[in-house]
């Protein structure tokens, strides 16, 4: 009975710091964005630990600390990998300057300036 407590209380502990698949261990990077595009265009996000459609958003419109941005939805990718995102800017997006980021299951990328054209 003593070893099956000592295996119970063993498997929990090691179960509890298993890593969450929801939330990435790495922070995601964006690398480079694909020139300035309008409202509904495709606009290409490439870096690394990206996520996916299933775990990830992209941030448009937001200051340089990731607040107030317009929230991509599933309608907006067209494609989405670890290493490159390709997605329509939001029907909501205000033209001019700001930055993107992707949030991947709650973790925040680096910032990357853009700007949204008429």
């Amino acid at each position: 009975m003593k070893l099956l407590l000592i295996g119970v209380v063993a498997l929990l502990a090691f179960t509890s710091c298993a890593p969450d698949a929801n939330r990435p261990s790495l922070r995601p990077v964006i690398f480079k964005l694909s020139e300035a595009a309008k409202v509904g265009e495709t606009v290409t996000i490439q870096g690394r630990y990206l996520g996916s459609k299933d775990n990830g958003v992209v941030l448009f419109n937001a200051d340089p600390f990731g607040k107030n941005g317009i929230s991509s939805s599933a309608t907006d990718v067209v494609s989405w990998s670890a290493s490159e995102i390709q997605i329509r800017i939001p029907i909501d997006a205000r033209t001019g300057g700001s930055f993107v980021f992707v949030n991947v299951g709650g973790v925040l990328s680096n910032a990357m300036a853009y700007s949204i054209t008429k």
